[in-house]
């Protein structure tokens, strides 16, 4: 037995629960985006996402895990959001669907990466040992810079031949090719890894893409672009040079849209134990709370305070254990026939 598209709506409400500070960042943002994306798509990101990988994933085949937000001088080694959502997404696919996850980042986020992957119980091993055996994981470092980056999209496609690829928290180029923070900070190609040449080999050659983001610079967003440029503040004008928008133009098959991005994650992990009649797919509180924590030991610091503590867009290692509460009940109860007797 599997859930049905109405737990799906559950799980995609959970994940965008919003939690943005009074000022400092953009407020009342992520139902509208969410509601654009759901219109958008039809049915329930988290449950299409999930159907998605259930569908065209097959044991060991091999799946790309795209991560890694934030530059220096403000988030030398990245943040907390992205690194934990590409965890448990490796995770869940490994456990689930016997798939071999390949976390690709900049070589700065790439230890905050692999410590999460780690927390969540896989080990990240060079590539000789990764072929031998599932339950491993291998990192790759992507190149700074656009044209770096068109030649690592073919070059990792071409040898490593993805059934799917995710991206969670994942910058992607506006309508000018520059990369913006949520606030309209650019950041110009040669301080980013173009993934977004990734998406674009994948969707060029039908390998089936998934995005998860919660600003409307993530890729994947690239689906809701009109929608960005109405509803966020740096939308339309992200007051840099350019005048593009923080948007990005690049899309994926399917767009998670969600308060956190990690959460999104956790959100397709949730429901894809419930599509394969697995809640182990899904991890637990005590393996979420290692996860952040192991991020943090890794350099990665929170979005919001821009500190180094094991917090998650503003909000704490508590919050996102209690979310994992929440959505492997969901699930549970998605799953569950019950008979009161009256």
């Amino acid at each position: 037995m599997a859930i049905d598209e109405i737990v799906g709506d559950s799980i995609d409400r959970a994940v965008n629960i919003e939690m943005r500070f009074r000022a400092g960042l953009p407020r009342g943002v992520t139902y509208p985006l969410y509601e654009a994306a759901r219109r958008k798509q039809k049915k329930p990101l988290t449950w299409l996402a999930a159907k998605l990988l259930k569908d065209k994933v097959e044991a060991g085949q091999t799946v790309f895990v795209v991560t890694g937000a934030g530059t220096p001088p403000g988030l030398p080694a990245g943040e907390t959001d992205g690194p934990p959502g590409a965890a448990a997404i490796a995770r869940a696919i490994e456990i689930g669907l016997g798939a071999k996850p390949i976390l690709i980042s900049e070589a700065r986020n790439m230890p905050a990466t692999v410590k999460a992957t780690e927390a969540a119980g896989l080990a990240v091993v060079d590539e000789a040992l990764f072929k031998q055996r599932r339950s491993l994981a291998l990192a790759i470092d992507y190149p700074l810079g656009d044209a770096a980056g068109k030649k690592a999209a073919a070059a990792l496609c071409k040898k490593f031949k993805p059934a799917a690829m995710i991206f969670v928290e994942k910058v992607g180029p506006n309508v000018k090719g520059i990369y913006h923070s949520i606030m309209g900070t650019p950041r110009t190609p040669d301080k980013i890894a173009s993934a977004y040449h990734l998406a674009d080999y994948a969707r060029a050659n039908d390998i089936p893409t998934i995005g998860v983001g919660d600003g409307g610079n993530e890729i994947g967003c690239g689906v809701i672009k009109e929608a960005v440029r109405q509803i966020q503040p740096y939308g339309k004008d992200c007051g840099c040079p350019c005048h593009g928008g923080i948007g990005t133009v690049t899309e994926c098959d399917v767009l998670v849209f969600a308060a956190v991005s990690n959460w999104g994650a956790y959100g397709i992990a949730a429901a894809l134990a419930g599509l394969l009649g697995n809640r182990e797919v899904l991890h637990d509180e005590a393996t979420e709370l290692r996860i952040v924590h192991a991020s943090v030991a890794g350099g990665a610091m929170d979005g919001a305070y821009s500190r180094l503590i094991p917090y998650v867009d503003g909000t704490s290692d508590r919050v996102q254990a209690s979310l994992i509460t929440l959505l492997h009940q969901i699930v549970e109860n998605g799953l569950k026939e019950y008979d009161r007797g009256f």
